[in-house]
């Protein structure tokens, strides 16, 4: 199910038109689940989002607000923990076939005058996630040797290297 706007009203106006679309996602379940890379984050309530769309002639202008409670896993313990993201992206829309300055085409404005707004809901939650999320940056993570979470406190294992191991040898040059 994608987000659908109508920009009639705001083409239909003339320039300097402007539109306000505020709501949520819920029931959108293509935005309840999203990847950054191997990341997975959740959303765990709906996503609130707020547009404005401005008449500038050629083109509409739109400025999308978003605010995301999410949940995802933290890279060094893979603990569950919860995260909140607000962020702002702009898009622009043309009516005519349109390349931005590195060549690549701006969305245009269909025929019959509707966009859809899901993907750039989808940019604004990529912005803010972080591509290694941590529930706090002093996350002393897994032990290497058992698993055990160190931030519940010392496992017993041994620090000491595995001389076995085929770059044992390395720690000899940093002297």
């Amino acid at each position: 199910m994608s987000i659908v706007i109508d920009l009639r009203s705001v083409i239909d106006e003339g320039v300097g038109a402007s539109l306000k679309v505020e709501g949520t996602t819920a029931g959108h379940a293509e935005l309840e689940k999203f990847h950054l890379g191997s990341i997975e984050y959740c959303c765990t309530a709906p996503i609130i989002y707020e547009f404005d769309f401005l008449n500038a002639g050629e083109c509409v202008q739109t400025t999308c607000k978003v605010h995301a409670d999410v949940q995802t896993d933290c890279v060094r313990c893979l603990e569950a923990f919860d995260l909140a993201f607000d962020s702002d992206v702009e898009e622009t829309y043309f009516f005519t076939p349109t390349d931005d300055e590195h060549g690549e085409p701006y969305p245009v404005i269909p025929d019959d005058l509707k966009v859809d707004v899901e993907p750039l809901l989808l940019e604004a939650l990529l912005v803010e996630a972080p591509f290694a999320p941590v529930h706090d940056e002093d996350c002393q993570g897994l032990c290497m040797q058992c698993g055990a979470d160190l931030n519940k406190g010392d496992c017993g294992c041994d620090d000491a290297p595995d001389a076995s191991h085929p770059l044992a040898g390395l720690k000899d040059l940093i002297k």
